[in-house]
C-alpha cells in the first residue's frame, strides 16, 4: 500500500465537509480510544497519539512518547493526522500545533480542520506492482492517438499511479479518453480517467515524477478482474515469504 499525505491526491468526493459530520468522526475516534499517527515536517517526523476532545473551539490531542518528537511538533506549521478505525481511513490536516496544559497533563491543541478525509479500505488500497515485466497502461485521446504508454506503479479499483522521468505532458484534472491495460489474455481494462495528480518526487536534473489517474465509469466485470489480479499478485507474493 502506497500512503499519500497529501490532501492533494485525494478526490474531493472523500472529503467530509459540515462541521457536524467532522466532530462526530473526530470524537469517535476519542471515544474509542483510536491511535492517530501525527506526521509533519514533511512526513519524515511523527508521533503516536490519541484524540483528549473535539469541541469547536479546537483539537486536543495527546503529547507523543518521543520528548525530541514532541519539541519538533511544537516548531511544525502544520502537520497531517492519520487513523484508520476499522479499515477506514480517516485523514486530515492540523495547523500550528501548540503544546499547553489541558488539566494536569501536557497535550496538542490544533483548530478543529475544515475537511476530514474518510475512505473505504478498497478505495485506498493499492498494490504496488512488480518492477521486472511491469503492468503497462496505454493513454488515448479523444482521436485515438496514443498520448503515453507507461509502466504501473501501483494499482487498485479507484485508479493507478505510473512514475516517470522528466515533466510529464498531461496536468491534473486532464481527461484521459480511453485507458488500455492488459491484465492477461482473457481480462483487458478499458475505461476513462481523470488525472488527480502530478508529483515531483526526485528533484535531480531531470527530475522524477509520479502521476495518479482515477478510473471513471469503470465497468463492473472489470473493477472484478482488477481485484483478482492483485489478489493473486498478493498470493504469489505470500509463498515467496520464508515459512
Amino acid at each position: 500500500m502506497s500512503a499519500s499525505f497529501s490532501n492533494d491526491e485525494i478526490e474531493d468526493k472523500f472529503f467530509l465537509l459540515g462541521q457536524r459530520e467532522i466532530l462526530g468522526i473526530l470524537n469517535d475516534l476519542s471515544h474509542r480510544r483510536e491511535p492517530v499517527t501525527v506526521y509533519f515536517n514533511e512526513g519524515r517526523e511523527f508521533i503516536v497519539t490519541l484524540i483528549l476532545s473535539a469541541r469547536d473551539d479546537g483539537l486536543v490531542f495527546d503529547i507523543g512518547g518521543d520528548a525530541r518528537a514532541n519539541k519538533l511538533l511544537e516548531k511544525a506549521s502544520s502537520c497531517v493526522f492519520l487513523a484508520r478505525p476499522d479499515g477506514i481511513r480517516v485523514q486530515f490536516t492540523g495547523l500550528n500545533p501548540q503544546r499547553f496544559s489541558w488539566g494536569n497533563q501536557d497535550a496538542f491543541w490544533v483548530p478543529i480542520p475544515a475537511r476530514v478525509v474518510r475512505m473505504q479500505r478498497r478505495e485506498y488500497f493499492r498494490n504496488e506492482l512488480p518492477i521486472v515485466d511491469p503492468l503497462k497502461v496505454r493513454l488515448y485521446d479523444e482521436k485515438g492517438e496514443t498520448l503515453a504508454y507507461w509502466p504501473i506503479f501501483d494499482l487498485c479499483v479507484g485508479g493507478l499511479s505510473v512514475q516517470v522521468s522528466g515533466p510529464p505532458e498531461v496536468k491534473v484534472q486532464d481527461r484521459i479518453a480511453k485507458l488500455h491495460i492488459v491484465l492477461g489474455i482473457r481480462n483487458v481494462v478499458r475505461c476513462e480517467g481523470i488525472v488527480r495528480h502530478v508529483t515531483q518526487i526526485e528533484k535531480s536534473r531531470q527530475g522524477k515524477y509520479r502521476i495518479g489517474i482515477s478510473f471513471q465509469n469503470l465497468p463492473h466485470d472489470m473493477d472484478v478482474a482488477i481485484q483478482r489480479h492483485i489478489n493473486q499478485l498478493e498470493y504469489e507474493r505470500r509463498k515467496l515469504l520464508p515459512k
